[in-house]
């Protein structure tokens, strides 16, 4: 009887194909045959490999947080920067009677500039020495204007790129990074001066 081919034992080490196929297999190594068996053995070591290479794939979010680290890499901050204008702090309104400082999840603040009014909301995750930074970038008089593909980059106080992400249609974006001190974001749109938003201590 001839041997059996690689499809028809991948199909039946894995326990699918056709039944016919896999009957004969089944009733031909009853008989002993070394050759079968040792290609038997060989088939069960291969799946036995692809199984456990399922337990090494990497979730979507360290890829996601990869991706995000190497896009970054290489650029340079743009100097002909203008600051936004800090126009709300929440951290700066008067606390709520019987609300204890400690209360606080996040810090809201508003800046102004060139027409375009930037919302962040910066989250702290001390247990983790992580900073969630979810911000909106608006045009103002404008609420349903398309403000997506804008570059937002994060940078070091000596420059150096951390992060960058892209804006979606609404405007909006999210980075998530280590806490460290004077660290500052750059916004970079199309017919537009490159903005820069100071984030200030948040080690």
């Amino acid at each position: 009887m001839e041997h059996f081919d690689a499809e028809s034992w991948v199909d039946f080490v894995r326990g699918v194909g056709d039944s016919t196929t896999s009957d004969q297999i089944s009733a031909h190594l009853s008989t002993g045959c070394a050759v079968c068996q040792a290609s038997l053995e060989t088939w069960m070591q291969v799946r036995l490999v692809a199984d456990r290479e399922m337990g090494y794939a990497v979730s979507d979010d360290v890829v996601r947080a990869v991706k995000v680290e190497f896009a970054a890499q290489g650029r340079t901050e743009p100097q002909n920067c203008v600051t936004g204008r800090l126009v709300f702090d929440s951290l700066m309104q008067p606390m709520v009677a019987g609300i204890r400082a400690g209360a606080l999840a996040a810090r809201q603040t508003v800046y102004e500039v060139d027409g375009l009014t930037i919302d962040l909301r910066v989250d702290a995750q001390p247990q983790k020495r992580k900073i969630s930074v979810i911000g909106q970038i608006l045009e103002k008089g404008a609420a349903r204007a398309r403000l997506n593909d804008a570059s937002v980059v994060l940078w070091t106080e000596k420059g150096l790129p951390i992060l960058v992400s892209k804006t979606t249609e609404l405007g909006e974006f999210e980075l998530e990074f280590e806490a460290q001190d004077n660290l500052r974001l750059s916004i970079q749109m199309a017919g537009r001066r490159p903005i820069r938003i100071p984030l200030g201590n948040l080690a």
